[in-house]
C-alpha cells in the first residue's frame, strides 16, 4: 500500500504532507491532482481577471474624469458665452432703443413739420384762392360795365384778365388736391351723384371758351343711373379732362358721350386736337410733365398735373383711366366710374313740395329780388366786402370792422335795430373753422337771431366742407370764387325761407 503526500492548509501558507500511496487510493490520488489543477488553473484566471478588471476601471475612472473636465470645459464655455451673448444683446437692444427713440423723435418732428406745412398750404391756398376770387369777382363786374358802355378793347383786355384768373385758380385747385392724395389726407364724401347733370353743368360753364376758339362741343348719351361718388371730385375729375382737351384743341369738335355697363359709368370725350406722341405716352400719368415735342413753352400752357390728379383721384374711387391718341390725329379718353347705388335721401315735407311748386317763390337768377333787406357779412377781406357790396348793390349789406374782434363787433351790431335778414360768414374767418364758433356764439347770445338764414364762404374745396356747413346751422353754402349770379341766386333763396 503506497501513501502518496497529503496536502494540508494552514493559515497564511500551503503545506503539503507526504502522502503514502497504497494500490487502493490512485483513482483518487488522479482525482485529486486534477482537482489541485483545475482549482490553480482558476486561481490564476481568476487574478488575470481581476487585474484586467482593475486595468479596465482604472481607464473607465480615467474618462469619466475626462468627460468630467470637458463637461466643466464645455458648461464654462457655454456659460461665457451666452454671457457674452447676453452682453452683445444688452448692447445691441441699448442701440435699438435709442434708434427706436430717434425713430420716434423724428416721427414726431414730421408730423409737427407735416402739420404746418398743412398750416402754411392750408394759409397760402385760402390767400390766393381769396385774393383770385377778388380778381374774378371784380373782373366780372368789369366785363359788364364794359359790356354796357360798349369798350371793346377794355372788355377783351379784362377777359383776358379773367380767363388767367381762372387758369390760376384751376391750377392751385389742383395743386392742393395731388398734394392731400400725396399725404393720405383725401377723403372721400359720398352722396347722390347724377352724371348727366353734372356733364350739362360742365358743358355750359366751358361752352363759352369753346366759341371762343370756334370750337364745337357735341354731347351724346344715354340716361345713367344716379350712383354714390364724392360730387366735387367727379366734377374735378370731368372738368380737367374737358379743360385739357379745350385747350390742346385748336380747331374741329370735342364729342361727349355718356354710357352705363352696368358695372361701370362711362364718360368719354374725344377731340380733334394735337394729339399725343407715342414717346410721351408712358410718362403721361407723371405729375409736372408735359409734351414738349414740336412745341414751345408758351404754346399750351399749363403744369402738366390734370391727368395725374384726374388717375388718382380715379384709384381712390376705384375706377381707372383710359387713352388712345395719336399725334395730329386727336386723342380719346375713357374715364370709369364704379356703380354704386346711392343711400335713400330724406325726402322733403308736403309743405316744402308746395313752396318749391308755388310760382310766387320761383327764383329770379337775373337779379336780387330783395331789395332793401340787411345782409352782415364776416369777413376780414376788404376787397371781397366790397365786391359783395358791389354785387348786392340793392340791400343794406353790413360788413366786418376790423378793429374789433368778431364776437364783440356782432354784440355791437345786433344791439342796434332792426336785427339783419341774413348772415354771410366766411368758414375761415379769423381762424380755421372760426365761422361756425362765430354763428354758434351769435345764436347762444342773442337768441332772437335763431330764425335768421346764414350763408357759409368757403375758398377750400374740402370733402364734406359742405355738410359740416349745413350741420352746424347755415342754411346755405357758396363756394369762392363765386359769380355774381351765384351770389344773387343764393341770397335769394335763403331769403325766402
Amino acid at each position: 500500500m503506497i501513501h502518496g503526500p497529503s496536502f494540508t492548509h494552514l493559515p497564511g501558507m500551503l503545506s503539503v504532507t507526504p502522502v503514502v500511496l497504497t494500490g487502493d487510493s490512485s483513482p483518487w490520488l488522479y482525482l485529486g491532482l486534477a482537482t489541485l489543477l483545475v482549482v490553480v488553473v482558476a486561481t490564476i484566471v481568476l487574478r488575470r481577471k481581476q487585474k484586467n478588471a482593475k486595468q479596465q476601471l482604472k481607464e473607465l475612472q480615467d474618462t469619466v474624469s475626462s468627460l468630467r473636465q470637458t463637461l466643466k470645459t464645455l458648461t464654462e464655455e457655454r456659460e461665457d458665452m451666452i454671457s457674452r451673448r447676453a452682453k452683445a444683446l444688452k448692447k445691441e437692444t441699448k442701440i435699438l432703443k435709442e434708434n427706436l427713440k430717434s425713430m420716434e423723435e423724428a416721427l414726431k418732428e414730421g408730423q409737427r413739420s407735416a402739420r404746418r406745412n398743412s398750416m402754411l398750404m392750408a394759409k397760402i391756398s385760402n390767400t390766393l384762392r381769396t385774393n383770385l376770387n377778388d380778381i374774378l369777382g371784380f373782373s366780372s363786374l368789369l366785363g359788364n360795365e364794359f359790356a354796357l358802355s360798349e369798350e371793346t378793347e377794355l372788355f377783351e383786355y379784362n377777359e383776358n384778365i379773367r380767363r388767367s384768373g381762372e387758369a390760376l385758380m384751376h391750377l392751385l385747385n389742383n395743386i392742393i388736391d395731388i398734394s392731400k392724395i400725396e399725404s393720405n389726407s383725401f377723403h372721400l364724401d359720398e352722396s347722390g351723384c347724377n352724371l348727366m347733370d353734372i356733364t350739362k353743368e360742365l358743358i355750359e360753364k366751358f361752352k363759352p371758351v369753346a366759341e371762343v376758339k370756334g370750337l364745337h362741343i357735341v354731347f351724346k348719351g344715354e340716361e345713367t343711373p344716379p350712383f354714390s361718388a364724392d360730387i366735387q371730385a367727379v366734377r374735378h375729375i370731368l372738368a380737367n379732362l374737358l379743360d385739357n382737351a379745350l385747350r390742346y384743341t385748336e380747331k374741329g369738335f370735342i364729342k361727349i358721350s355718356l354710357s352705363f355697363n352696368g358695372k361701370q359709368l362711362v364718360w368719354t370725350i374725344k377731340d380733334t386736337g394735337i394729339g399725343i406722341d407715342k414717346a410721351y405716352l408712358p410718362d403721361i400719368f407723371e405729375p409736372f410733365r408735359q409734351q414738349a415735342l414740336g412745341y414751345s413753352k408758351t404754346t399750351y400752357q399749363g403744369a402738366g398735373l390734370g391727368l395725374p390728379l384726374v388717375r388718382k383721384m380715379l384709384q381712390i374711387m376705384g375706377g381707372h383711366i383710359e387713352i388712345e391718341s395719336e399725334k395730329a390725329a386727336g386723342t380719346t379718353v375713357r374715364a370709369f366710374c364704379p356703380f354704386k347705388k346711392p343711400e335713400p335721401e330724406n325726402k322733403p315735407l308736403p309743405q316744402e313740395k308746395e313752396k318749391e311748386k308755388s310760382p310766387g317763390k320761383k327764383k329770379d337768377k337775373a337779379g336780387l329780388e330783395f331789395s332793401g333787406k340787411r345782409i352782415m357779412v364776416f369777413d376780414e377781406d376788404r376787397l371781397e366786402c366790397m365786391l359783395v357790396r358791389k354785387i348786392l348793390a340793392g340791400m343794406e349789406v353790413i360788413t366786418y370792422d376790423n378793429r374789433y374782434p368778431p364776437e364783440e363787433w356782432a354784440k355791437r351790431v345786433l344791439k342796434a335795430p332792426p336785427l339783419p335778414d341774413i348772415f354771410m360768414i366766411e368758414l375761415d374767418f379769423s381762424g380755421e373753422k372760426k365761422g361756425m364758433e362765430v354763428l354758434k356764439t351769435i345764436r347762444e347770445t342773442f337768441p332772437e337771431t335763431a330764425h335768421i338764414p346764414a350763408i357759409a364762404l368757403s375758398a377750400y374745396h374740402g370733402a364734406g366742407e359742405e355738410n359740416e356747413a349745413l350741420q352746424a346751422g347755415f342754411s346755405a353754402f357758396l363756394r369762392k370764387p363765386f359769380r355774381k349770379n351765384a351770389l344773387i341766386s343764393v341770397v335769394n333763396r335763403v331769403a325766402h325761407s
